[in-house]
């Protein structure tokens, strides 16, 4: 079977183990003021936030709300932090305000 688009789908299902899940994808709507100190290797960490029966994928720096996550594999990723996984991102590049990470489970 063939697609488009899809940007940084990797072929991530919902079988994938939580242990294993990582996501390569970027900062949606990133807060200008955090991410001009944002710097390439800076670990982010991955949270859900709930309002109301909305549920967002967002990123912190250093304690700072630095943007969003958007992914074709979001509600995996939602789901495994629901189950108590953890998860962090590294900064893999930045080029302006557009920001890549690296979605992975923390090592125990």
């Amino acid at each position: 079977m063939s697609g488009s688009g899809g940007g940084s789908f990797s072929g991530y299902s919902n079988d994938t183990s939580c242990d294993s899940l990582v996501l390569d994808t970027h900062l949606s709507s990133p807060r200008e003021d955090v991410v001009d100190r944002i710097q390439v290797d800076d670990i982010l960490a991955i949270t859900v936030s709930n309002l109301g029966n909305l549920s967002t994928v967002q990123a912190f720096w250093q304690g700072e709300l630095a943007g969003g996550v958007a992914s074709p594999s979001i509600q995996r990723l939602q789901n495994c932090i629901g189950e108590g996984h953890n998860y962090i991102a590294r900064v893999t590049a930045k080029n302006g305000g557009e920001v890549r990470i690296r979605i992975s489970p923390t090592q125990h």
